[in-house]
């Protein structure tokens, strides 16, 4: 996962912070912003910008930023153990509400690393001849690259325990295009939810050579 390094900021960290290596709130907003509104991106002009520790190394950092038409959107994101392992852009607009009354994400989920360990102890195939695949993968006996069955697989099975924890239970995810380009599977889907209301979707899953998820992001997009 790439970061953005604004030599600045961090000598004014240095600075300020009685242990240079120490990871905390300044930490936690330049890696939220860094997501949120990157040089270039869609989003800019970062105000209001808050965080709550929750843990160890662990925040939560919301605020609002404007989009390319000037309009205020409001953003969160949740850091785990260094890690920003979800980030939401979101409409200001009640008409962006979905039922269950949370404002819908525009922005992505980032699948992080702290995220996927989680997700991938909890989330067990039930499929004891995937789980054998897996691990003749790992062990470097066979190519999953050659297997898009089980890539597709193991994308859905993490963008839909992702998309549990950032919006709730879900339905139903359909992963129904898929593109492989070296390492990474995208291609759009569609989820809908227990709670009602369902979204068309993008998503990216990026593999290691051992066929391991070790990043990647969903967003929504126009269309239900």
């Amino acid at each position: 996962m790439f970061k953005k390094t604004y030599a600045g900021f961090a000598v004014v960290s240095l600075l300020a912070a009685p242990t240079a290596f120490a990871y905390g709130d300044f930490n936690a907003r330049l890696d939220c912003l860094s997501k949120v509104a990157p040089y270039g991106s869609e989003y800019s002009s970062p105000q209001d910008v808050r965080s709550e520790e929750t843990g160890q190394n662990s925040f939560n950092v919301s605020g609002k930023v404007n989009d390319k038409q000037g309009n205020k959107r409001n953003f969160d994101c949740r850091i785990e153990h260094k890690e920003v392992v979800s980030w939401n852009v979101s409409h200001h607009s009640d008409k962006n509400k979905d039922k269950t009354g949370k404002m819908l994400a525009i922005g992505a989920g980032i699948v992080g690393v702290a995220a996927l360990a989680a997700i991938i102890a909890n989330s067990k195939s039930g499929d004891e001849s995937r789980d054998d695949n897996r691990t003749t993968y790992n062990a470097g006996k066979s190519n999953p690259f050659d297997d898009m069955r089980y890539l597709r697989t193991e994308c859905r099975r993490v963008v839909r325990q992702h998309l549990v924890r950032d919006q709730g239970a879900v339905d139903d995810l359909d992963l129904d295009q898929a593109n492989l380009n070296g390492r990474i599977l995208s291609g759009d889907g569609r989820v809908s939810f227990e709670a009602g209301g369902a979204h068309n979707l993008t998503y990216t899953c990026n593999f290691d050579r051992g066929g391991n998820i070790y990043d990647g992001n969903y967003s929504y997009r126009g269309g239900r």
